[in-house]
């Protein structure tokens, strides 16, 4: 079947937001995120939802800001991410604050566990065919990050917010010092720093 396709003039329009905060534990990136959707709410109207990975920790703000709460538990993969946004979604969020994205990739079921557990699964528990397999065994968990990151972007009528614990790190130097990186992200390099995201690294 061939598709059809209409053009007309081009005019400016609303255009969702993509943020990232990034910090260490204790920088206040849960409250920096709620200051800025309430900014969004006053322009564009709608409700926050925040989806909380932290054991609740955001409704420690409850009573500072307005927002829909979404408690959500392991497993941590990135099919439920996304159906934790597709959820806030349909009930008619505006913006949407993801606290904390770092889960994704370190926490129970995220991207690092799923890996390990094809490692597993593939080799036999056989430490020679385990590095033999590691690179195939991205092939799952990459697959489903790079959904829940296409998904996202398709949502045009909604504000994200994400938030990433942040730790320093070192780069080891051969013969010579460590060399301080300064903090990072902990996260998938797909979703920090890519320009398609507009998400730009910094600590708060």
């Amino acid at each position: 079947m061939t598709r059809t396709f209409e053009a007309k003039p081009a005019k400016r329009e609303k255009t969702p937001l993509l943020v990232g905060l990034i910090g260490p534990s204790g920088t206040g990136k849960t409250y920096s995120a709620l200051r800025l959707a309430a900014g969004f709410q006053r322009v564009t109207g709608g409700e926050t939802f925040v989806i909380d990975t932290e054991a609740r920790r955001a409704l420690h703000y409850a009573d500072k800001f307005k927002f829909q709460h979404v408690p959500f538990g392991a497993p941590f993969n990135p099919a439920s991410y996304l159906d934790a946004i597709n959820y806030c979604v349909s009930k008619g969020a505006t913006t949407v604050i993801v606290d904390s994205m770092s889960h994704e990739h370190e926490g129970p079921g995220g991207i690092l566990e799923m890996h390990q557990a094809a490692v597993d699964k593939m080799s036999g528990g056989d430490y020679k065919k385990a590095k033999a397999v590691s690179m195939l065994a991205w092939a799952k968990p990459k697959a489903e990050r790079r959904r829940l990151i296409n998904s996202i972007m398709q949502i045009a009528n909604c504000n994200f917010i994400f938030c990433w614990r942040a730790k320093e790190k070192l780069k080891i130097v051969k013969g010579g010092d460590p060399e301080p990186l300064g903090f990072l992200p902990i996260a998938g390099e797909e979703f920090v720093g890519m320009d398609r995201l507009e998400c730009r690294e910094k600590v708060i």
